[in-house]
């Protein structure tokens, strides 16, 4: 009897061990989805002519007008879309949906800034289902 005893009390052991392991084990993340779009040139900047980005910088001053989000898009086909979410100090300001025609794409966006709209800005630019590309950060003092 006492080793029925015994022989259960390690058992139970035993059991009480492997949960206790299983519950320690990280649970790993779900990957992230990527997309298919690459941003191959990414730049703030204080106008764009002939498709090409002027003025670009990471620091603006604060009566810099309008801002430009330009973006050079390679691995897209005709009937794609991209976003620039414009956020200024983490809260959504403006989004803008850009039309992609094709490989490589040139497109960009553009915000008007005032004087009392300094601080840490960023925009972060996605495909048409919300994935993430790229955020390129900037500074208006």
């Amino acid at each position: 009897m006492r080793t029925h005893f015994r022989l259960a009390g390690w058992l139970f052991l035993f059991a009480a061990v492997l949960v206790g392991y299983a519950q320690e084990q990280p649970v790993e993340p779900p990957p992230a989805v990527t997309s298919t779009l690459v941003i191959e040139e990414g730049v703030i900047c204080t106008g764009v002519e002939d498709r090409v980005p002027l003025g670009a910088s990471e620091t603006f001053p604060p009566d810099v007008g309008r801002l430009y989000c330009f973006t050079k898009i390679v691995g897209a086909s005709s009937d794609m879309v991209v976003k620039h979410l414009w956020y200024r100090e983490d809260g959504l300001l403006h989004t803008q949906e850009l039309a992609v025609g094709g490989s490589p794409w040139r497109t960009w966006s553009n915000k008007t800034i005032t004087p009392d709209m300094s601080g840490a800005w960023k925009v972060e630019i996605r495909d048409g289902d919300d994935n993430l590309i790229t955020t390129l950060k900037f500074t208006v003092q």
